[in-house]
């Protein structure tokens, strides 16, 4: 039996496959049918044979694996958690294997690793989130602080971003922890901070006092500096689909309660991928290196700005709370607390009050009152506003105090009026043309403002003064002259 070379053994092969006959094979190739016979055996035998597939413990489940993966896109460990409901008994690996031949593959970048000390920082930032509440798919905002050195992470769910909400996630994640960072760092948000120029950051005063309170410092990254804050917005993907992706709620109640189970039996509790380690023991390791709680802690308060009033109030929802009268017309930042509002400006504390009750009402505290109506505190209020009106204001202020007591508000509140109607440099003059004649009331001014006689203890002073009597009194306000050239003036018009 002579060996076939491997061109007759390829023209066998291929005449075969022409003819599909072993006898016409032998005849175009010129060998015998048996050699023909063996060739075709020995290709057979040296083909791999194929042994009969055994079904696998993930095959029942593939349809609804790739329902998952493709219609869902939940984690493969959200998958296990479904499938495992349904009888696998499989382990992670295999499903994980099975999804990345599902899962079209992802480009990743190269990124640098930051070294955290213990203890030194932790980070904050918001993200939306898309849940289904009710049936009703709904946006929550979903709060996360992580401690950068152990990834103890804490999370609360929120429908409004503002800072009420931001010290709320602090407190609550704080008392979590049982311990405060040596700083927190944030990217530019108006509730905490933000960059509003080279070198230049601004601090909400409201966060500033709540990070005073706790001793922490806040640090604002600035803008496009995302590797500073991977460690928090990192687990955000992890919150969406390992937390919040391929579940329904029944109200925000029911949500919240399940983030808190998720942080205790998940995601604080898991052998992190990058630690090796578990959160929860490294943060026990860590709380050593970081600050106590205070022992009372900060009163949250919503602040709103308002004007001080002329009756030296402020308006807040319809009812009137007061302050010193002196701070009329000054802008006042009002501390809205839950049982109690305060009134600031320039960083003092004006006035503490209780809510009045009801609608429209006033509250005005016993010291502003007693200053309101103290006689020392009429005077300068009236006397600041006759100095405006000019040199010979102040003399004429203190003549009507003299003469009129008690009732000179009276005479002064009349005299401002007729400033405002006809100019302060008129009343100037016509007050230094009063004074000369020692008559102090607001109708011997006003009657020299319209050129009529002036009356003194029953009787008439003649008073026929000029047609131009407005500009005369004007020239009286604003010329340094003697007493008696005024006089002199008068006693030249009669001529």
């Amino acid at each position: 039996m002579s060996r076939l070379d491997e061109r007759t053994r390829k023209k066998i092969r291929k005449k075969f496959k022409e003819t599909g006959s072993i006898r016409g094979t032998a005849r175009i190739v010129g060998v015998s049918r048996n050699s023909v016979r063996r060739e075709l055996r020995r290709r057979d035998h040296d083909a791999p044979r194929k042994r009969p597939s055994r079904a696998g413990k993930l095959d029942p489940y593939k349809a609804k694996i790739s329902y998952l993966v493709k219609e869902k896109d939940l984690s493969g460990v959200r998958i296990l958690e479904e499938i495992r409901d349904l009888g696998y008994s499989g382990g992670y690996s295999t499903l994980k294997y099975y999804i990345r031949t599902l899962r079209p593959k992802r480009i990743c970048k190269a990124t640098s690793p930051i070294d955290h000390p213990p203890g030194y920082e932790g980070q904050m930032d918001w993200s939306e989130h898309r849940v289904i509440i009710g049936g009703r798919k709904e946006v929550v905002h979903t709060g996360s602080i992580v401690l950068s050195f152990s990834r103890a992470l804490y999370i609360q769910f929120f429908t409004n971003e503002q800072i009420e909400q931001v010290i709320s996630l602090h407190e609550q994640a704080f008392e979590k922890f049982d311990c405060v960072p040596e700083r927190m760092t944030y990217d530019n948000m108006t509730t905490v901070g933000r960059h509003v120029g080279m070198n230049d950051i601004w601090i909400n005063p409201t966060f500033k006092a709540f990070a005073e309170k706790y001793g922490f410092d806040v640090i604002i990254n600035p803008p496009g500096a995302k590797d500073l804050h991977g460690a928090v917005e990192r687990p955000f993907h992890y919150i969406e689909n390992n937390c919040l992706k391929g579940r329904e709620f029944d109200d925000f109640e029911h949500l919240e309660r399940h983030g808190q189970w998720w942080l205790d039996s998940v995601a604080n509790v898991r052998i992190h991928g990058t630690l090796r380690e578990r959160p929860i023991d490294r943060l026990e390791r860590e709380k050593p290196m970081m600050k106590n709680l205070p022992h009372k802690r900060f009163e949250r308060y919503k602040q709103i700005s308002r004007v001080i009033h002329s009756d030296f109030c402020v308006v807040v929802d319809t009812n009137r709370y007061s302050v010193h009268p002196t701070m009329v017309g000054k802008e006042a930042q009002i501390r809205l607390y839950s049982e109690h509002l305060e009134i600031w400006n320039d960083h003092e504390l004006l006035a503490r009050h209780t809510y009045q009750e009801g609608r429209y009402g006033r509250q005005v505290l016993p010291e502003h009152e007693k200053a309101w109506r103290g006689s020392h505190f009429q005077s300068n209020l009236l006397q600041n506003a006759f100095i405006r009106l000019g040199e010979s204001a102040g003399d004429y202020f203190n003549g009507l105090k003299e003469s009129r007591g008690s009732g000179a508000g009276y005479h002064l509140q009349r005299i401002l009026k007729l400033a405002d109607r006809y100019g302060s440099d008129v009343v100037s003059g016509a007050m230094a043309h009063a004074q000369r004649h020692g008559i102090y009331s607001a109708d011997a001014v006003s009657r020299i403002i319209h050129g009529k006689e002036l009356r003194k203890k029953g009787r008439l002073i003649p008073e026929d003064v000029p047609e131009n009597i407005r500009q005369w009194l004007k020239s009286c306000s604003v010329e340094n002259q003697k007493s008696s050239s005024y006089d002199d003036l008068i006693e030249s018009s009669f001529d």
